[in-house]
């Protein structure tokens, strides 16, 4: 295949598989604005009502690690085929039941399929173009995917007033089913040079699958990207999701219209803050964490505003504030899956992405279910909620927030020590940092590290030209240098458990050294 023609072809499978997350996005965000009408044609409370959205993330939550091994295992194509065949079904049977447990079986399929995307795509765009465009393209998915969440508020609202409950939804799960048909296209494939190795057998190579996702696990970044994840998506998820829609109707009483304009803001936001932020890390990848860390407080910030006001009730312009810093949080979750890329070798990555990807939703799972509880539990036999239920409820919100920022602190002074080590015992790592007083790893051991490393570099005859300690060991350790990455799997990323993330690992031992993944030619990455 020429380069011109996979080029063109490239754009075009992650045009096709962008779309299906597109469609994921709109199903999954639904219920933002269909909630009031769901209480009235399931008799639920609000409790019950966030049962659903429980429910749905829940299961994407729950099918994320399973889906980073599938997608490993039988490609992205697959994946998606099902995917949207999944959510088309799950989206017709939740237009037609008439019952609460069927409309909850309904949402947890479309959950299921709905988990299936995102992590597809990503293995796509690592697939078909070079590392040095990932973030953008990761960042342009997730700007696509707002128009999903775009076309689920207002113009959702006009539809179901117009059309109903059952004509709306039935043609959103028909449109599902209508796209597998560019899918099945035979272009829609991975390269022939990261298609999953199969044994003899007819298994796939390494198929230890679990013990990957240990090896993931263990990587103190993967852990970073998890927080991150969790603590940026996890606000913006549960406002947007559900819970907005009500408090700024029934808790602060705003018209209909005017609700769905802020939820409508929010999307706008995203859409902006995905084009920023993935031009930002893509440049400047070293202000990624930094970057993550600050919108993660501004998050905070939102939270405490809305229930801190004093008088109880924030006036509008905090309300828009508030809603423009949870927006941004969204697109910047995505610097969890940079993350989980950067330290992984790539027929780990889906796997590192899936674990990363629980993250939010697990949050979003709790976060939903719990605002829904403190809800029923302040205004219990009620039929709206008032300002001062919502605004115990978003208190457990600024809590989950505060936790997960503390977290992403935690894991990141780890990460950065173990990269400091990595470096001072001269092995290759994606990030180049510069060692500060309030580093986890002092700066005595780093230099006894590096002495170290220059010591054995001189008994083993100099060792490489890069004066990389053991790399002469195995040459099925070195990571590939090229644009497009190697796909031979054979780097292995940095690792700590929770107890030695901050513990000075051995000097690096011929037999097993310790290596990362090298970032693409020219491209400068970091935490």
């Amino acid at each position: 295949m020429t380069a011109p023609v996979r080029r063109r072809l490239g754009w075009f499978v992650w045009g096709t598989g962008a779309g299906v997350y597109v469609l994921a996005v709109f199903h999954r965000t639904s219920l933002g604005v269909a909630g009031p009408l769901a209480e009235q044609r399931f008799s639920l409370n609000a409790a019950q009502l966030g049962t659903f959205v429980t429910l749905q993330l829940g299961v994407y939550a729950l099918m994320q690690v399973p889906t980073g091994i599938m997608v490993d295992r039988f490609g992205p194509r697959r994946m998606l085929i099902a995917a949207t065949t999944t959510m088309g079904i799950a989206q017709i049977g939740f237009a037609l039941v008439q019952t609460y447990p069927l409309a909850l079986l309904a949402r947890g399929l479309l959950g299921c399929g709905d988990a299936m995307t995102y992590i597809s795509v990503l293995r796509l765009v690592a697939a078909w173009f070079p590392a040095r465009r990932y973030a953008v393209l990761t960042a342009v998915t997730g700007l696509l995917g707002s128009v999903g969440n775009l076309v689920a508020t207002l113009p959702l609202t006009v539809l179901l007033t117009h059309f109903g409950w059952t004509a709306t939804f039935i043609v959103a799960g028909s449109l599902s089913l209508g796209y597998v048909v560019l899918l099945l296209r035979p272009a829609i494939r991975q390269p022939a040079e990261d298609t999953p190795q199969r044994a003899a057998g007819g298994r796939v190579a390494g198929h230890r699958v679990w013990a990957e996702l240990r090896q993931a696990w263990k990587v103190p970044a993967g852990r970073l990207g998890f927080w991150v994840h969790l603590t940026t998506m996890t606000g913006p998820t549960v406002f947007s999701v559900l819970w907005g829609f009500p408090y700024l109707t029934e808790g602060l009483r705003y018209p209909e219209n005017t609700a769905s304009t802020l939820l409508l803001l929010m999307v706008f936001v995203g859409i902006v803050a995905s084009l920023a932020i993935g031009v930002i890390v893509s440049r400047r990848p070293v202000v990624r964490t930094p970057v993550a860390v600050g919108v993660a407080l501004s998050c905070l910030i939102a939270w405490l505003g809305l229930i801190g006001w004093p008088g109880g009730r924030p006036p509008s312009a905090v309300v828009i504030v508030a809603i423009v810093l949870l927006a941004v949080g969204g697109p910047t979750s995505t610097v969890g899956f940079f993350l989980a890329r950067d330290y992984n070798p790539r027929h780990r990555i889906s796997t590192a992405t899936g674990m990363v990807n629980v993250g939010g939703f697990a949050g979003s799972v709790i976060g939903v279910y719990v605002v829904g509880q403190i809800l029923d539990l302040v205004d219990a036999n009620q039929a709206h909620h008032t300002l001062m239920a919502f605004r115990w409820a978003f208190a457990a919100m600024a809590v989950l927030t505060a936790v997960g920022l503390t977290r992403m602190v935690t894991w990141w002074l780890r990460t950065r020590a173990e990269v400091l080590l990595a470096t001072a015992r001269g092995e290759q790592v994606p990030v180049h940092i510069t060692a500060h007083r309030w580093e986890l790893v002092d700066t005595v051991l780093l230099a006894k590290e590096a002495e170290r490393a220059r010591s054995l570099a001189a008994a083993n005859g100099g060792a490489d030209g890069n004066g990389d300690a053991g790399a002469d060991a195995s040459t099925d350790d070195s990571a590939d240098d090229s644009a497009d990455d190697s796909a031979d799997g054979s780097a292995q990323p940095l690792t700590a458990t929770d107890d030695e993330a901050a513990v000075p690992a051995p000097p690096a031992d011929p037999a097993h050294p310790v290596r990362t993944t090298r970032p693409a030619a020219g491209e400068e990455t970091a935490t």
